[in-house]
């Protein structure tokens, strides 16, 4: 009988390592994107903010008016850089990504 107990004991212990795994490797399967976007008015932010985040794949975003850019955290499973630039110009702006080293290079 102990050596049952012991025996579910580590099933147990078996199934979630694996799924505490599995949950951290889905966080490292994010991705990030930013975007200069020529908007210039609270209503071209609202129009964004309200629109972007049921874009499939988007699990967050901002919309900085100051500088004129949209920052995505997505899935790149279900999403692409050029999927996000789509959404965007579907909405009627127009969208280029900033790379990362150009945000270097601005600093």
């Amino acid at each position: 009988m102990k050596a049952m107990l012991k025996m579910w004991a580590l099933c147990l212990f078996a199934l979630v390592c694996c799924v505490n795994v599995d949950a951290k490797n889905d966080k490292q399967k994010e991705a990030e994107v930013t975007f200069s976007v020529a908007i210039d008015c609270e209503g071209c932010k609202a129009k964004l903010e309200a629109k972007l985040p049921f874009v499939k794949g988007v699990k967050d975003l901002k919309v900085d008016l100051a500088t004129q850019t949209v920052w995505f955290k997505y899935q790149p499973k279900k999403t692409d850089v050029q999927a996000l630039e789509a959404a965007i110009e579907k909405l009627g702006y127009e969208a280029e990504e900033i790379k990362p080293e150009q945000k270097e290079s601005e600093k």
